[in-house]
């Protein structure tokens, strides 16, 4: 029995040992990813890929035809960058872009937001941006702005908004991204060599195999990016889940009905991962759910849950998310059936100088729909969107075209389950508090 109750105890804290490693190993994917040269060519065609320090470029809109390892949106084009700083700073310089949403989101190792670069951030300004990892010490050039981040493993994703099926403003937007820039400090005092930056010599990890290598992996990334102050709850609970941060875990130690706990844990995190994406977030009445701000704290569950379906999540000041697989009935919505969207004119919700919202289709993959139109999303920037006399809104979201209202058509799957996703890019006032922005979420209606 006392065997029995240890491994009970083991797999509970293995549950939560692997909620907390995910986002860890999360962007270990991506930056193994960047250190193959086959695979890296690859992702090129469905991801902003690039070496390790250097910005990679989508200069496109995500359509159906790509399979992306997470969620991707309809509304901007995607730069990312994978920032190693051991050996010294980078300097990310950015171009003023005062007339549409840009934004440059950078989130430290664990997927938590740690600053923001653009429209909202900076009034729109771009500059010269350094990042600067903990341990580094020395004197920045002037004019450089510092951002002074918690570990050296960083990732960085830039947004800029583009108009679907629009070739001069994509166009435009191309032009852009070519517009920033990464720098190490080392080349900064040579202009010539503005736009180079070299990358530390990373070799590769050890590779576990067998029952307990997620959490043997998690040892050595938690060891080399130690959580910040405020995790030290979770920190003991590494610890007595046989992970002491600076030293390879030692699954030899283990007695084992701790091996046998965390062994069932391993293989159940998944499962419990994949419940909670699909559940994630807070629910309202009209059956959306609105997901958790990328600045998560200690909610180590929906902190899993974001990076390892959108990888990381924008703050509420930058975009509020929101998802639905129900009808305001609590109906799983379907591809065979007709839904309308309804806003009332004071429910379409407000947004600061060059914000927008958009509802994006989705099928039981997470990826977009193919469709006769090629129309991916639908929301107040879509070209020849029509609203009611009285200023009210109504948007068709079914298979076939809704005869008079095409211009108001999201396509929808043939048949079978779909999902909706909803986001407000710099939302105002009540549409980003959570305790008033359920009046900007109506209910979708079953109309046959």
């Amino acid at each position: 029995m006392d065997a029995q109750s240890e491994e009970q105890w083991a797999y509970s804290v293995g549950i939560q040992n692997y909620v907390f490693g995910l986002p860890l190993t999360i962007l270990e994917r991506e930056r193994t990813l960047r250190l193959d040269p086959v695979a890296l060519e690859k992702a090129k065609a469905y991801a902003p890929a690039a070496p390790i320090n250097q910005i990679g470029h989508m200069k496109t809109l995500a359509t159906a035809d790509d399979v992306m390892p997470y969620t991707p949106n309809n509304d901007t084009v995607y730069s990312g960058v994978s920032l190693e700083l051991r050996d010294e700073p980078l300097i990310l310089t950015a171009p003023d872009i005062p007339d549409r949403y840009w934004s440059v989101q950078v989130a430290d190792t664990y997927t938590n937001n740690v600053l923001y670069v653009g429209t909202r951030a900076t009034g729109g300004k771009g500059g010269d941006h350094a990042f600067v990892g903990p341990n580094w010490h020395g004197e920045l050039p002037p004019g450089v702005i510092e951002h002074r981040v918690p570990n050296n493993s960083m990732m960085a994703a830039i947004r800029i908004g583009v108009v679907p099926n629009d070739a001069a403003d994509l166009a435009e937007v191309n032009a852009l991204q070519e517009k920033f820039t990464l720098t190490s400090l080392s080349n900064w005092s040579d202009p010539a060599k503005h736009g180079q930056a070299t990358a530390p010599d990373l070799g590769p990890r050890p590779h576990y195999e067998g029952d307990l290598a997620f959490f043997q992996t998690v040892a050595d990334l938690a060891s080399e990016n130690p959580p910040a102050p405020g995790n030290e709850a979770a920190v003991e609970l590494l610890r007595r889940g046989g992970i002491t941060l600076g030293k390879p875990m030692d699954v030899n130690a283990l007695s084992e009905p701790m091996r046998k706990g965390l062994a069932r844990a391993a293989v159940d995190g998944p499962q419990v991962m994949s419940w909670k994406v699909k559940y994630r977030g807070t629910p309202y009445p009209t059956r959306w759910n609105n997901l958790e701000p990328g600045t998560y704290g200690v909610n180590y569950l929906d902190r899993a849950a974001g990076s390892l379906e959108g990888l990381f999540v924008h703050d509420r000041d930058e975009a509020e998310y929101f998802s639905t697989y129900e009808d305001g009935d609590a109906a799983l919505l379907d591809g065979s059936q007709k839904y309308v969207l309804h806003f009332d004119a004071d429910q379409l919700p407000p947004t600061l100088a060059n914000g927008f919202w958009s509802i994006t289709m989705y099928g039981a993959d997470f990826q977009l729909v193919k469709n006769s139109i090629n129309r991916y999303s639908i929301g107040d920037r879509t070209p020849g969107l029509t609203k009611n006399p009285d200023g009210s809104l109504d948007l068709y979201i079914q298979n076939q075209p809704p005869a008079g209202h095409e211009s108001n058509w999201l396509p929808s799957t043939p048949s079978g389950q779909f999902r909706l996703n909803y986001r407000i890019y710099l939302p105002t006032g009540d549409a980003k508090d959570p305790a008033t922005l359920g009046k900007y979420l109506p209910p979708v209606k079953k109309t046959n």
